[in-house]
């Protein structure tokens, strides 16, 4: 089993039901200031789709990309979709990993200048930076009207009837819907 793989499939999974979630809020509430690392549930999103696009440079060995100045403020519209795609993305670039590549090493761009992480490494550390930021998320719905949604059922056998309408379920809105 490809564990990288597993994992950027499941960060697809939880970004999707998350965002799902968050298109019941109304403008307002999906804007609001709100106590965590990042003041509203807006700008945490924004956080994790900023640092997604930031490593998924990284790990293409793509210094530019990673000097991007990247949005303040999107709809959740935008937000859903590019973070979408980088989740596709990721896990295209997992599905191709291997012994070698994992322990390459990637120059990531830090304020003191160019840093060599190996690969596997960043990947973890990618990881680990959306889960945190997610449950923060989480933790903001419910502060809201809307339920937080479930995000730890995803490849238990006992969850599969949990998440076995979720595909339906994750087709997003259209914008102005």
């Amino acid at each position: 089993m490809n564990s990288f793989l597993a994992q950027a499939q499941n960060n697809q999974w939880s970004n999707r039901r998350l965002l799902s979630a968050c298109f019941a809020l109304s403008p307002e509430e999906y804007v609001a200031t709100r106590t965590s690392f990042f003041p509203s549930i807006e700008k945490t999103l924004l956080h994790i789709l900023d640092v997604d696009l930031f490593y998924l440079a990284a790990l293409e060995f793509d210094l530019e990309g990673q000097r991007i100045e990247r949005a303040e403020t999107l709809s959740l519209h935008q937000l859903a979709q590019l973070q979408s795609a980088a989740d596709a993305r990721l896990i295209a670039y997992c599905e191709r990993l291997d012994d070698h590549s994992l322990t390459r090493q990637a120059k990531v761009v830090r304020a003191e200048g160019l840093v060599l992480e190996r690969v596997d490494r960043l990947l973890l550390h990618l990881f680990q930076h959306q889960i945190h930021h997610r449950g923060q998320v989480h933790a903001m719905l419910s502060g809201t009207h809307v339920a937080p949604p479930q995000l730890d059922e995803f490849y238990l056998d006992g969850d599969l009837a949990l998440r076995s309408r979720d595909e339906e379920r994750f087709t997003f809105p259209a914008p102005n819907a």
